[in-house]
């Protein structure tokens, strides 16, 4: 078995457990955000912003781990780099397209925030945000255990 490749296909599942537990971190910013008041509220849902953004980011990241490690196995062993870049399975098609959805509840998210700081009602956008968070939670466990069974595939 070839060292080499073990470690570069191993380095997206490293990565992307490390998310998933920021994941699971900031979607808990519901039950905590009960425990919170006044001023101390204030500073922890602006950790929570900026921790979101910064998420969309590493996400993007993990992502973009995962096609070059894929396209680096595929230029080593003198396979078609293009080809590989398609993913080959489920796992790999969710992927993509839960970034989009994580942008899209990083958006509903800023839009409560800009709600809130003109001083407009926010709570449907905060519900939606929140109700989002609850699928994409669900997605990211859903596709954190395909890509634990895709693993066994590709080593």
């Amino acid at each position: 078995m070839d060292i080499v490749r073990i470690v570069v296909l191993l380095l997206h599942p490293l990565l992307a457990s490390g998310l998933l537990v920021w994941i699971w971190w900031q979607y808990s910013w519901r039950k905590k955000s009960y425990e919170f008041k006044g001023e101390e509220r204030k500073k922890a849902l602006a950790k929570h912003e900026k921790y979101g953004d910064k998420l969309i980011w590493a996400a993007f990241l993990v992502i973009s781990v995962a096609f070059m490690s894929r396209a680096f196995i595929a230029w080593r062993e003198n396979e078609s780099i293009l080809s590989s870049m398609i993913p080959q399975s489920l796992h790999g098609f969710m992927g993509p397209v839960g970034f989009v959805l994580l942008f899209i509840l990083a958006r509903m998210g800023r839009r409560a925030r800009d709600a809130r700081n003109r001083g407009e009602k926010f709570a449907h956008h905060s519900m939606k945000h929140g109700r989002a968070a609850d699928l994409i939670i669900v997605l990211a466990f859903l596709h954190a255990f395909l890509g634990f069974l895709y693993i066994f595939t590709v080593l």
